[in-house]
């Protein structure tokens, strides 16, 4: 394994172990993306500056707010990962933002609030109200489209198309040829398919697409489990060489597990795929790694509320 993969493993492992003393009251899913963030930019998690973040959020909204809980604590690792001079304008963009947001009839909530994240740290100065119905454009075709598993966790996508000046027509003509090329594939989510068909068009080629579903298709060969709410970040990561990008990340999983027992024994297989996939995609060159993030937060709050849910039926049955 190459010395740059096992260094970016390591800051993963340690910045893992930081966050569980540090930030224990997190939970163990989102101490795994804070370790994840922090080693995308080869550093070390800034715990006080993290809890300084929190603090002021907290003094400036309120209690009900969706900047809080989970949505929170995830938010303030994004921005903990910003110059410090650019923060404080950040935040109020991003309040400004959701204020936008609410008033053009999006549905609040985390995946809301991650979406303003998202359109006040791409998109800060640009038209935010152009913006905004731009996204509303394109979010009213999926939902036209796949009325039935269209929702807001889609905003996301819908956002970082506009980010990338992708127009409402090529989705229009586009969104249906890929979602029925991944359809015939084993996933049997079909939020999860939708995810990821999005996601290819923000890669914008076919190439990408079949390589997507190659490398999915060789994890599955291997019984190798991945979790449905992460896959429109396989649909935006850079696939050359699926069978080789499958040998990689199966060699990280075995490196993890060697290195830290939560990872062999205390966490869920899909999740932990993902790990892996995303320290991977930290050493490549392609430009789409700076959504990593945010992709990474949106199914980090798709996977809570899942898990949530879950709990939430065994106690009703």
């Amino acid at each position: 394994m190459d010395k740059f993969l096992v260094d970016r493993i390591q800051i993963t492992v340690d910045n893992y172990r930081l966050a569980k003393e540090e930030l224990r009251n997190d939970g163990d899913i989102i101490n795994h993306f804070a370790s994840l963030v922090f080693s995308h930019y080869e550093k070390e998690i800034l715990v006080e500056r993290v809890k300084e973040i929190r603090k002021d959020i907290k003094l400036n909204t309120p209690r009900i707010s969706p900047f809080r809980g989970d949505t929170l604590n995830i938010l303030s690792l994004l921005i903990a990962t910003v110059d410090k001079e650019k923060q404080e304008q950040l935040i109020q963009d991003m309040y400004d933002t959701m204020e936008i947001l609410e008033e053009e009839g999006f549905l609040s909530g985390s995946y809301l609030a991650l979406t303003a994240f998202t359109i006040s740290k791409y998109a800060q100065l640009k038209d935010k109200r152009y913006i905004i119905s731009k996204i509303k454009e394109l979010f009213i075709i999926l939902k036209e489209k796949y009325s039935n598993i269209t929702s807001e966790d889609d905003y996301l996508l819908c956002t970082l198309w506009v980010i990338n000046d992708i127009q409402a027509d090529t989705v229009d003509d586009f969104i249906e040829n890929i979602f029925n090329h991944i359809s015939d594939s084993n996933i049997r989510s079909k939020n999860g398919i939708q995810g990821l068909a999005n996601a290819i068009i923000l890669n914008g080629s076919s190439g990408e697409m079949y390589r997507s579903m190659e490398f999915i298709l060789q994890l599955q060969k291997r019984n190798i489990k991945i979790a449905n709410q992460f896959l429109p970040l396989i649909g935006v990561l850079s696939n050359y060489n699926p069978r080789r990008n499958v040998d990689i990340v199966e060699g990280v999983i075995e490196y993890l597990c060697d290195e830290e027992g939560e990872y062999e024994y205390y966490i869920d297989k899909g999740f932990r795929t993902i790990i892996a996939i995303v320290i991977v995609s930290f050493c490549s060159m392609s430009s789409k790694r700076r959504y990593i993030d945010e992709l990474l937060a949106q199914g980090i709050l798709s996977f809570i509320n899942s898990k949530n849910k879950g709990i939430f039926e065994e106690v009703l049955y």
